[in-house]
This record gives C-alpha cells, structure tokens and sequence, in this order.
C-alpha cells in the first residue's frame, strides 16, 4: 500500500468513527471536557450546601440524589463517551438501571412488607426482640 491508499483509508476510518483529530476539533473537544468539569465542580459545592441548609432529611436525601444522577449522568455521557454510543449501550445501561432499582426496592418492600406477613413486627422498634431464654439443662458447658 502507497502513502495515499493509508492515509485514504485513515481519512475514512475517522469519518466513519466520527473522529476528528484538527486542531479545532481538539480544542472544541477539551472546551466541552472543561465545561462538565467545571458544572461537576459545581454541583460538588451544590451538594455541600444542601448539606448545610439543614433541610428536612428527606427534602435533603432527595435533592442530593438529584444532583447525584445528574453528576453521574454528566460522567457517563462525556467521560465514558455514552452521549455518542448506539442503541444497544443504552439499552444495556436501561437494564443495568432497572436491576439497580429492584436491588433497592427490594429490601425496602420486604421491611414494609413484614408487618402484614408477621404479625407483631415492629417497624419502629429501637431495640431488638429480646431473645427466647436458654434453658440450663445441668451440665457445666465442660
């Protein structure tokens, strides 16, 4: 292969790929890099403050995860390059998402679930049911 058939085949690699490897581009690339680290550097302080509100617990939990998965929106879809991938990555990260709920949702079912199934099961217990006592049956444990 001569000079002209690689780099032909270079030039076309990058237009399929959607690389561009200009100095504008390069620099519009890490522009766009600067930015989300500068709003992630933000919703970092966001996150601070909101800690420092002394809001209610669950005003406070909830708008933390909010900034939470739009920080970790913003990773995703720049640094790990998502925003420009195919359909099957995001199907696979729905999935992955819809997994993750169900860990969650879970736990948290069964525990609200117990009451119904368990008769006496105290959610707002503070102290552990006390243990069945142990019967002595004579021997010294020897």
């Amino acid at each position: 292969m001569n000079e002209h058939a690689v780099e032909h085949a270079i030039e076309e690699a990058h237009e399929h790929f959607g690389h561009d490897n200009s100095p504008e581009a390069i620099r519009k690339e890490i522009r766009r890099y600067l930015i989300v680290f500068a709003a992630l550097g933000a919703l970092t302080i966001v996150t601070v403050a909101i800690s420092l509100l002394h809001l209610p617990t669950h005003l406070a939990i909830l708008l933390a995860l909010t900034v939470a998965v739009v920080k970790g929106s913003l990773v995703a879809a720049f640094f790990m390059h998502l925003i420009s991938e195919r359909k099957l990555i995001y199907a696979v990260l729905l999935l992955t998402v819809f997994f993750f709920g169900m860990l969650l949702w879970g736990p948290w079912h069964q525990r609200y679930n117990a009451q119904k199934v368990w008769k006496g099961y105290d959610l707002n217990a503070s102290q552990p049911a006390p243990a069945a006592p142990i019967e002595n049956s004579g021997h010294s444990g020897h």
